[in-house]
């Protein structure tokens, strides 16, 4: 009990630079850390644009299976996916609808998707003879080519058979 009380009377703490070092250390690594989170959280919310185009273009091959043309109706779409959310009268909202165009011919169709990040997304699906599959990524808004063959890539719109560029 004595080594107790000895103890309690002596005047030991940290000095003021040494909390000062401490404080600066935490600093720095929430410097570090914020950013990070946001790229995090920004590329999460893209590949969920990304996933949603894919869902629905899905459908829209099982429906140009079944019936030879793509459709712009969400209903036909929901009986082989049920998830899927369309909306074919305004630009796409972030993060909840897929804007979807069918050319003329019904064998042209073309999806956009706004990220909830600002990043905007595309997939043209042509099913005639010159077709394929070409994804597309931008920060600003993407217009839907309305023919058949490989879309063209612009300055800010770049088109790929490979999957979705990086946004430029």
């Amino acid at each position: 009990m004595r080594w107790m009380r000895e103890r309690l009377a002596k005047d030991e703490g940290f000095t003021l630079i040494e909390l000062m070092v401490v404080v600066l250390i935490i600093a720095v690594l929430v410097a570090i850390a914020i950013p990070s989170f946001l790229g995090f959280r920004a590329r999460a919310q893209d590949r969920s644009a990304q996933a949603d185009l894919r869902n629905v273009l899905l459908a829209e091959k099982a429906e140009w299976t079944d019936n030879g043309a793509f459709t712009e109706t969400e209903s036909a779409l929901k009986a082989f996916e049920p998830s899927v959310e369309i909306n074919t009268t305004s630009s796409a909202t972030a993060g909840v609808f897929t804007d979807l165009s069918v050319a003329s011919n019904n064998n042209v169709v073309c999806l956009t998707e706004a990220s909830a990040s600002g990043n905007f997304f595309a997939i043209f699906e042509d099913a005639s003879a010159t077709g394929g599959t070409f994804y597309a990524a931008s920060a600003s808004d993407i217009t839907c080519p309305t023919s058949a063959g490989a879309p063209t890539s612009s300055a800010t719109v770049a088109w790929s058979e490979t999957g979705f560029p990086a946004v430029p």
